[in-house]
């Protein structure tokens, strides 16, 4: 019995080894040096070629062109620059609607002449993108269309309207050109590369070319035709189907331009108490599948876009504004400087021979007009009223040969 307590106390002092072994373990807070890094090779980047930088073209820069009928064998093209750092004093503008006009006129600079039947610069239009087309064409109509590209500085002849009389032209984006014409109405579409141009004659209209008094494009390509007599059609820009949208007219006369800054129809009014002033006709787009749609809202401009200070013997003669961009347009206006009555405006008298072409519309009257470029932004004020800012005016004296005839008529004006 001893012994064997013994061999118990000889145990019971192992556990108190173990025990005391076990206090002296390390603590885990103790700070062990770290192993060191091996000094390994890096590893080679790979040789990959640079990215090549992309030279992408920049955009052309767009003119104002304007069409005269100055030339004894037809008619002149006219290029402007609008932009902000052209000709001297040019970023002078009036945030608040009022004129910032630069002092003398100047030239017009001559871009190119085209050779056409004389007396009808308003047969001139754009289309397709960048170009001017010479509708009323030369005396040969089998010469074709003269189509001039203003961007790659190219003509070509493209096949004249089937029926040109006295044609509206009213171009749809940049791949299609609407005539429409006494007792016709034809189309004439971008081709395929490898295809011809053609006009394709398409079903006429319940309303006379006469009776029209403004028109207008949607984003989506249909056409509004308003017409004198109380009314306005649409035209389905892919079925070619003309219905009455409603029995109201618009507010505008002629070229009714759609900005979606303003979410309407911007143009000159064709009431005479309006005159000098910018409307704007707001509607919802509408199709020909919709019933007679109600007359849309518009609003005036409370200050005037024509000269308001005209000085003494100066008179307004004619009009035509051109949307730049979104909120941004030009106010091409044609204001006699001498008014003074003389034997012309009575009416020339014609010679009889071969050339009595050349004395359609008059004689050389062009010293005595000036075109004033009005540049401007349209918008909302805060009571969502019409609002002008960054007005700006320039000044420039008409080629002398161009004829008292076509200078009556409303400017032939293009943005390209």
């Amino acid at each position: 019995m001893i012994g064997t307590r013994s061999k118990s106390t000889r145990m019971t002092g192992t556990r108190s080894k173990s025990m005391t072994m076990t206090g002296t373990r390390p603590s885990s807070n103790y700070n062990l040096p770290e192993k060191p890094k091996p000094n390994l090779p890096e590893k080679p980047k790979p040789n990959l070629p640079e990215k090549p930088k992309l030279n992408l073209p920049e955009k052309p820069k767009q003119h104002l062109y304007l069409v005269f009928d100055d030339w004894n064998s037809g008619y002149s093209i006219r290029k402007v620059s609008l932009s902000r750092l052209s000709g001297k004093g040019s970023e002078q503008s009036s945030d608040s609607g009022e004129d910032s006009e630069q002092s003398g006129l100047k030239p017009l600079p001559a871009f190119m002449r085209i050779r056409a039947s004389r007396g009808l610069p308003n047969m001139f239009t754009s289309a397709f993108g960048t170009k001017i087309m010479a509708m009323q064409t030369s005396r040969d109509m089998m010469a074709g269309i003269p189509t001039i590209d203003v961007q790659d500085r190219t003509i070509s002849f493209e096949p004249p309207p089937n029926f040109p009389y006295f044609p509206l032209y009213i171009p749809v984006s940049d791949d299609r050109l609407y005539a429409l014409d006494i007792g016709s109405f034809e189309i004439l579409q971008k081709p395929e590369p490898s295809g011809l141009w053609m006009w394709r004659l398409l079903s006429c209209p319940p309303f006379s070319i006469s009776a029209v008094s403004s028109y207008a494009v949607q984003p989506d390509g249909c056409i509004l035709v308003s017409i004198d007599t109380g009314g306005t059609f649409i035209l389905d820009a892919k079925e070619h189907v003309w219905k009455l949208c409603g029995r109201w007219v618009f507010p505008f006369t002629g070229h009714g331009h759609y900005d979606t800054s303003l979410d309407g129809f911007v143009g000159l009014p064709q009431d005479p108490e309006k005159l000098g002033y910018l409307c704007c006709c707001t509607m919802a787009s509408t199709t020909t599948s919709q019933g007679l749609q109600y007359s849309p809202d518009f609003k005036y401009t409370k200050t005037k876009v024509y000269n308001k200070d005209l000085a003494e013997g100066q008179q307004h003669v004619s009009a035509t504004l051109v949307h730049m961009r979104q909120g941004k347009f030009c106010l091409v206006e044609c204001v006699c400087t001498d008014n003074t009555q003389t034997d012309q405006d009575d009416g020339p008298v014609v010679p009889l021979g071969p050339d009595m072409d050349d004395f359609i519309g008059g004689g050389p009257q062009g010293g005595r007009f000036m075109y004033r470029l009005k540049t401007f932004s349209l918008s909302y004020d805060t009571n969502r009223d019409l609002k002008l800012r960054h007005c700006k005016v320039r000044c420039y004296s008409l080629p002398h040969e161009a004829r008292i005839g076509s200078i009556r008529q409303d400017p032939v004006a293009f943005w390209l």
